[in-house]
């Protein structure tokens, strides 16, 4: 079985709360986006988990694929068969992008399948948010808008043809650092903006807002020219997805889009033009 994995980026993210369980309370606007990786699983009759990848992610422990096996593995019971694990990575790592929640959530869907589960999404869902809290997101299509610890979600339509360059430089960044660093806000309307998305009105993207980008460009002041130049050479908005470090401009057509594109795709190490998907 071959799954496609689509990272996300948050066009809007607020913080609203720490709780006392560690995580914090959110409101963000999350979005799909055509960029993603391919997850190969097979089944096996040796009754392990076999895993490689085109790089290293680390501890098999703490890999959220193998999290989501073990996971749907106590679910199924005697259904459970050992399975072989390809993964093509595309999306950069640890860059507020969700790569690691995105192939969990792929993981789970697959194996849902293979053993015959036949799993609710609401009941996946759950699964999901007890390993990560964006992974109930991926199983959705398109955008939503998120809110608890990113397990509340609200599907929305953004009509708003938004055009997005996406530029990495490489820079990893743990979101335990980012949260731990950021004050609390609750000051972002993101009920407005995803009103003015449905109604395809630009004037909401100067609202985009992300209250953890001060901490991670005081900390990373690097990023700030990346930034900067999106901004420079036409975005319209240009914010910090999620904990870092990838940046994403907006631009409201493709000239634009396109100019920028060519300047910056030399200058960093992951310079990508993406859609929002909603299927």
């Amino acid at each position: 079985m071959i799954k496609k994995c689509f990272a996300k980026i948050n066009l809007s993210l607020d913080i609203i709360s720490k709780r006392a369980d560690g995580y914090h309370n959110i409101d963000t606007l999350m979005a799909r986006i055509n960029l993603f990786d391919k997850l190969e699983i097979e089944k096996t009759t040796d009754g392990k988990f076999s895993y490689e990848s085109n790089i290293d992610l680390g501890k098999l422990e703490d890999n959220l694929i193998f999290k989501a096996y073990e996971s749907m593995k106590n679910i199924a019971g005697d259904r459970a068969t050992g399975i072989r694990v390809k993964l093509s990575k595309n999306i950069p790592v640890a860059a507020g992008l969700a790569g690691g929640s995105t192939n969990a959530a792929e993981t789970m869907k697959a194996l849902n399948e293979l053993w015959d589960l036949n799993l609710s999404t609401s009941k996946l869902m759950d699964l999901g948010a007890k390993l990560g809290a964006d992974i109930p997101f991926f199983f959705l299509k398109g955008a939503a808008r998120a809110t608890g610890i990113g397990e509340i979600l609200e599907p929305f339509a953004i009509k708003t043809p938004l055009k997005v360059l996406l530029v990495n430089d490489g820079t990893s960044i743990s979101s335990a650092h980012v949260y731990k660093k950021t004050k609390l806000f609750g000051n972002i309307d993101n009920s407005q903006i995803v009103k003015g998305l449905q109604a395809g009105d630009w004037s909401v993207v100067g609202d985009f807002e992300n209250v953890m980008e001060d901490v991670v460009l005081r900390d990373f002041p690097h990023l700030k020219s990346v930034k900067e130049n999106l901004i420079k050479h036409g975005a319209i908005k240009a914010l910090v997805s999620g904990s870092g470090a990838s940046i994403f401009g907006i631009f409201r057509d493709d000239n634009s889009l396109d100019r920028t594109y060519e300047e910056l795709k030399d200058a960093y190490n992951f310079v990508r033009k993406v859609d929002l998907i909603d299927d």
